[in-house]
């Protein structure tokens, strides 16, 4: 099968040399490598242009205005691929050369199969291992993701990318490409958690695929996108991309289960979750004294709730504003005072 590599650059100079010889020096040789930059501020650009006449690289665009998302590029990327198969290799990763060898077989074996990922390093900015990520999803099954499984999308869903997104990094994941479009490809304006909407989407239409093998080596450090969400002061704004995924998954749920009645567990499942980070939302809204955003979110939040639980909810927003109002502000001025 043919793979198609789409490897969005971004400001990630110092590590992509090591990232673009990582694929090309992958056993499975059957790929083309499709290379795309987002006007980095850094010399990443010359470096990709060493690599321009490489007989595996088929696509080498330097973009003339930074698009403001790595999901526009992964958009363009699957729009330029030739592959039946996709990996999105982010540029400030490095890859196992038997990454390849050991997942694209997994797809012929099982014509069901849409998605299949590996386990990955924690990498350090020094390329230093600092273990694996195998602990993110041991708080929801620490006994599963010690072996390789094969697994029912949906219900990969509602036991695991209904509460987080099990599946860490792009990197160590290929898919089906013709799957991406089928539903309706990344959603840029997720800017931090738009893989997380397209793996659920994605694995709606099929199984999935885990090997406990670490093929892939995560990168972590102050630039990449989840040490950027993490330092993101407005928590409304990570908090809104993901409740807007929520919403998306629950539209996109709702249509898919009209003709699948096995998905609707997995809109409920969303639907609950969905409630639950409205409700969140809106406390947030009140502890922070947000108050032009205080009504909005208590609405949208009163909305998902059943009927009968809509009066305890209002005087539970209520006692939390009261306290918020009469004592915490009054507390925190004084503390300022003092200052």
């Amino acid at each position: 099968m043919f793979v198609s590599i789409i490897v969005p650059s971004y400001n990630h100079a110092q590590y992509l040399e090591e990232r673009i010889n990582s694929i090309l020096n992958q056993s499975y040789s059957q790929f083309e490598l499709i290379l795309l930059d987002d006007l980095s501020p850094d010399h990443s650009a010359k470096i990709l242009e060493k690599y321009r006449k490489h007989p595996k690289v088929s696509h080498c665009i330097i973009n003339e205005k930074n698009s403001g998302s790595t999901f526009y590029q992964w958009n363009k990327g699957m729009h330029l691929a030739k592959g039946e198969l996709i990996w999105i290799a982010e540029s400030d990763d490095i890859a196992d050369p038997r990454f390849l060898e050991k997942l694209v077989p997994q797809f012929e074996k099982n014509h069901n199969l849409v998605l299949a990922y590996s386990q990955s390093y924690r990498m350090n900015a020094r390329g230093e291992i600092t273990g694996s990520w195998k602990d993110f999803t041991d708080q929801v099954d620490p006994k599963l993701f010690e072996n390789n499984f094969e697994m029912k999308g949906l219900e990969y869903i509602e036991k695991f990318l209904n509460t987080q997104n099990t599946i860490p990094n792009a990197s160590g994941v290929i898919f089906k490409k013709q799957t991406y479009f089928d539903v309706g490809g990344a959603n840029p304006s997720l800017r931090f958690i738009g893989d997380w909407e397209i793996w659920a989407k994605i694995v709606t239409q099929g199984d999935i695929f885990f090997t406990h093998e670490c093929l892939n080596y995560f990168r972590y450090h102050n630039t990449s996108v989840i040490a950027q969400a993490k330092k993101k002061k407005d928590h409304f704004e990570v908090r809104r991309q993901v409740i807007l995924f929520r919403q998306s998954m629950s539209q996109f749920l709702k249509a898919y289960s009209h003709q699948h009645p096995e998905a609707n567990k997995a809109y409920q499942i969303n639907q609950r979750c969905l409630s639950k980070e409205l409700r969140k939302n809106a406390s947030l809204a009140i502890r922070r004294r947000y108050y032009n955003r205080i009504m909005p979110t208590c609405i949208t939040a009163l909305e998902t709730l059943p009927f009968y639980i809509v009066p305890i909810y209002i005087l539970k927003l209520l006692i939390q504003l009261i306290l918020s109002i009469c004592f915490v502000a009054p507390y925190k001025a004084l503390l300022k005072q003092t200052k």
